[in-house]
């Protein structure tokens, strides 16, 4: 870690701590680095900028100095943050932080007055991560996402150090406490005994240099594994996930480390497994057995040893097949992903012939999948002869590849030279009908429903699309889709009708609308991972610093899965105004209650608590009605959807 010695040294610029040599120029406060390798923080290096940083003393909260750059951006914050004496009577620094385009990205603490580092934290654009230290190395992470978790493992394998890569390794006694089946926990065990001789292979094989920097993790989304399985609490993995690293100038092929499973402990995300190498040429890839899904399947079933031989055999063919083909998932190669699907086919209804008539289904279902993505990209006309080939089938694998089919149809007809969208649209909403005429008992009814009342409410058609939401919400009461049509009826009928939203604040106390009675309040329903969000809460930000002193107020409902994920964002962009956050996301209590399908969904309320305007997607939206609004004195008039 950082000496001792350097750190009273850069302390003497306050006088609470001994003298020091250097810390009392810019230039020798910049030669403070990051204790952990890889922070990503702004340096200024050609000599007219350092010379226009500026040391600023800080005395409120803590004491302290902050360094900043010509323009006023800060570079480097170093705080005593509690004024606490040791033995001596001095006082000590127990944070360092560093700064990226001036937000800070990443800080260092001493948090017992040892003078020795005991945590670092990411920020910001810098990530989520909170690491242990001891002794200046990284023991153990308090938070790490599974992005964080795939980046330290590059950078454990190209630096060749093993202490790091065990990290964000899931120990057998982690496994355990989870669970999981004893087969995955002696794997693993088996795995931490030779790990640490295969890592020189392992970056020999992909050919990485010290050049190579981590790209990302990518993958499809997370899954749960209720705890009903045979688990000890819901479990939350990644499988066959693929990170990706750039090779820099010294690199001679694309390679990238094939993922079998990623497990979420607490608060961190760790590997079950070592990755394995891919790259172009490469055979078979081996499949590594410590899927906890397919475990828990074997211990819930039993009787499975005793499955028919040929089942067992058809499902191999496939395993080998996935095995040996899996770097064509990330092709960008349109004909090659569609080969890959394509062979796929005969042997999944290869085991659909000799599977369990309950299991039978599944596979008939991947089988029309992988049709109907063919169809979809135009380079697979006869997929159309097979999707009807299982809709002739009839049962509940017809009615799913009959919906599948009006699905690809559609796609591939929006995408067809000259296609008029209105007319592909009017055709495909026709589709849905019949199908519903057709099939009135399937199980696909409800997505078909949900299909054309969203669809007809975009379309500004909202008494079409109240009867859909209506047919869903009577038929299917139990389940989310028909919960949330329940919601949107009500939703839609909210104009001149008083608004009660009551909910949890981030911090855990309570807000409710009531409490902005006598203002003009948005309430707007979004999530960090909606891109038209991120688009417009720049624009959004600008409107309300233009109408707050109207009495104007926000009140923002967060609908992401992980409260991490939106204390990241608003670290970044922060916003003044109230955030509710509840678990569920878009299928949680509010999302359902008010009926949210798109993000964002914007609610305009009037100073006396009477919905205005209930169908604003566009910041520009909502500018247009506040110059109504608040330009007619800041009376809330109903002016209806629009």
């Amino acid at each position: 870690m950082r000496s001792l010695k350097t750190s009273l040294a850069v302390a003497c610029l306050l006088g609470i701590a001994p003298s020091g040599v250097f810390a009392q120029t810019v230039d020798g406060l910049l030669r403070f680095k990051p204790v952990v390798a890889g922070v990503e923080y702004d340096i200024p290096a050609d000599p007219p900028a350092v010379a226009a940083c500026k040391i600023e003393i800080i005395s409120k909260n803590g004491s302290g100095y902050a360094l900043r750059d010509g323009q006023g951006q800060l570079l480097r914050k170093f705080v005593d943050t509690n004024q606490v004496k040791d033995a001596s009577g001095k006082a000590n620094l127990d944070q360092w932080s560093y700064y990226k385009d001036g937000f800070e990205v990443y800080r260092e603490l001493d948090l017992n007055e040892d003078k020795k580092l005991d945590e670092c934290r990411w920020m910001n654009s810098g990530g989520t991560r909170i690491a242990v230290m001891s002794g200046g190395a990284i023991q153990a992470w308090k938070r790490i996402s599974a992005e964080e978790a795939s980046k330290v493992l590059v950078q454990a394998l190209l630096a060749g150090d093993p202490a790091l890569l065990e990290t964000v390794m899931a120990t057998p006694a982690e496994l355990t406490a989870l669970g999981v089946p004893k087969g995955v926990v002696d794997q693993a065990a088996a795995a931490t005994e030779t790990r640490k001789g295969k890592l020189k292979d392992l970056v020999t094989k992909l050919g990485w240099s010290d050049q190579t920097t981590w790209s990302g993790l990518n993958g499809q989304m997370p899954h749960l594994l209720p705890a009903d399985a045979g688990l000890k609490d819901d479990l939350m993995v990644y499988e066959n996930a693929m990170i990706s690293a750039s090779k820099g100038t010294k690199g001679t092929e694309e390679s990238y480390l094939l993922v079998p499973e990623l497990v979420k402990i607490g608060e961190t995300w760790k590997f079950v497994a070592l990755p394995a190498a891919v790259k172009p040429g490469d055979g078979p890839i081996p499949l590594v057995d410590a899927s906890i899904r397919s475990a828990l399947y074997r211990e819930a079933a039993p009787e499975v040893a005793n499955r028919d031989p040929k089942m067992d055999e058809a499902l191999k063919k496939l395993a080998d097949y996935d095995a040996a083909k899996s770097d064509l998932l990330s092709s960008t190669d349109v004909k090659e992903v569609l080969a890959y699907h394509y062979n796929r086919i005969p042997l999944l209804r290869e085991v659909s012939k000799v599977a369990p008539a309950e299991e039978k289904i599944n596979f008939d279902r991947q089988v029309a999948n992988a049709l109907a993505e063919g169809v979809a990209t135009g380079k697979f006309p006869e997929g159309i002869k097979y999707l009807d080939g299982l809709i002739a089938e009839k049962g509940k694998i017809g009615s799913y590849a009959a919906l599948r089919k009006i699905g690809a149809e559609y796609a591939l007809a929006n995408d067809e030279a000259g296609a008029t969208p209105v007319a592909v649209q009017k055709k495909w909403l026709g589709d849905l009908k019949a199908f519903l005429e057709a099939y009135p008992k399937s199980d696909e009814v409800p997505d078909a429903l949900y299909q054309l009342a969203w669809t007809s409410e975009v379309n500004t058609d909202e008494d079409e699309a109240k009867l859909y939401y209506a047919r869903l919400a009577k038929d299917f009461p139990d389940t989310t889709t028909g919960k949330k049509a329940a919601g949107a009826l009500r939703r839609l009928d909210l104009v001149g009708k008083p608004f009660d939203l009551k909910g949890t604040g981030l911090t855990g106390s309570p807000v409710d609308l009531a409490r902005f009675k006598g203002k003009t309040v948005l309430v707007t329903f979004w999530a960090t991972w909606s891109g038209d969000v991120k688009r417009e809460t720049p624009e959004l930000l600008k409107v309300y610093e233009a109408h707050k002193a109207q009495g104007f107020e926000i009140v923002g409902v967060n609908l992401d899965t992980e409260k991490a994920d939106l204390e990241a964002f608003l670290k970044e962009v922060p916003t003044p105004w109230a955030q509710i956050f509840e678990p569920g996301g878009l299928e949680g209590r509010l999302a359902q209650e008010f009926g949210i399908f798109a993000l964002p969904t914007m609610i305009l309320v009037s100073p006396e608590g009477k919905v205005i305007n209930r169908g604003m997607r566009l910041v520009s939206q909502v500018e247009a009605q506040l110059d109504k609004v608040l330009g007619a004195g800041g009376k809330g008039v109903a002016l209806g959807p629009k």
